[in-house]
C-alpha cells in the first residue's frame, strides 16, 4: 500500500507532537496507589494517603496527607525553570511550605502560604531561604487582597524563572490556569539555590498537637508556559487533565 506524501506529513507531524507534549510534563503524581510512590518521593515518615473526604472530583479517591516533622522531597532534581501545580488544603496550622530547588533536606526554598488560623503572617507568604535549618525570611501579604479560609481546598502555581524568580498564583481547586490569580513574586537577591528538588514542609512535630497538617493532590511539574488544562473539557475534568490522571 503506497503512502502519500501528505500522509508522511501527518504521521511525522503528530509524532512530534506527541513528543513535545509529553517532553513538557516533567513530573506528575495524583497519589491514587495504595502507597507513597518511593520512587518519586522520599517522604517525611509522617506522609501518608488518606481517602478523600471531600466530595469534589478533581481530587479523585486519595490525597497526600502531611503532618509537620520538616521536608520531604522528590528524588528528581528540576531545572532552573518550570512551572508547578498543585491542590492543597491547609488544615491544622493555616499554612503550608511549597520546597523548590533543594539539594537535600537543610539546604533550599521553602514559599510558606498562610490562610486563615496561621500564626504566621495569616493572608501572606513567607518567602524562606533554609540554609542548614537557619532560616531568613520575607513575607508579603496576597497581592489581590483576598482572603483564604483554612480547612478549604486551593490550587496554587508558582512560576520558577531564571536569576532565582518565584511568583505565585491561587484559585479555587479545579481553576484552569487562566483563572488563577496573581498573589505574590519575590527575587533571592542571595542567589542561593539555582536548581534542585521540590517537596513539601510542614512545621512542628509529626502528628503532636502543635504539628501542622495539610493534604495535597494533583501535583505537576511542566515546562515554562505549557498549558495542562486545555479549553476542551470532558464532563468533570479537563481532557488533558483526565487523560494523565489515568496514565
Amino acid at each position: 500500500m503506497k503512502t502519500s506524501i501528505g500522509q508522511v506529513t501527518l504521521i511525522v507531524v503528530l509524532t512530534l507532537c506527541v513528543s513535545i507534549s509529553y517532553a513538557e510534563i516533567l513530573f506528575h503524581d495524583d497519589f491514587e496507589r495504595q502507597e507513597i510512590d518511593r520512587a518519586q518521593w522520599a517522604p517525611q515518615v509522617s506522609w501518608g494517603l488518606k481517602e478523600n473526604d471531600t466530595r469534589h472530583d478533581v481530587l479523585d479517591r486519595r490525597v497526600l496527607d502531611v503532618w509537620g516533622g520538616g521536608a520531604g522531597l522528590t528524588l528528581t532534581d528540576f531545572p532552573e525553570e518550570f512551572d508547578y501545580y498543585a491542590d492543597f488544603n491547609a488544615k491544622n496550622g493555616g499554612s503550608l511550605g511549597f520546597v523548590f530547588h533543594a539539594r537535600n533536606d537543610k539546604y533550599f526554598y521553602m514559599h510558606d502560604i498562610s490562610t486563615a488560623g496561621s500564626k504566621h503572617a495569616p493572608q501572606h507568604i513567607g518567602w524562606h531561604i533554609n540554609l542548614e535549618n537557619n532560616w531568613s525570611v520575607e513575607t508579603t501579604p496576597f497581592a489581590d487582597e483576598r482572603k483564604r479560609r483554612q480547612n478549604v481546598w486551593y490550587r496554587v502555581k508558582f512560576e520558577v524563572r531564571k536569576n532565582y524568580k518565584f511568583k505565585a498564583y491561587l484559585g479555587k481547586v479545579g481553576a484552569k490556569w487562566n483563572s488563577l490569580v496573581f498573589v505574590g513574586e519575590w527575587i533571592d537577591s542571595e542567589e542561593r539555590y539555582e536548581k534542585g528538588k521540590i517537596g513539601f514542609y510542614a512545621r512542628g512535630g509529626n502528628r503532636g498537637a502543635a504539628a501542622h497538617h495539610a493534604q495535597l493532590d494533583n501535583i505537576f511539574v511542566t515546562t515554562p508556559g505549557f498549558n495542562i488544562f486545555p479549553v476542551e473539557s470532558r464532563g468533570k475534568l479537563a481532557v488533558t487533565w483526565g487523560n494523565l490522571k489515568t496514565q
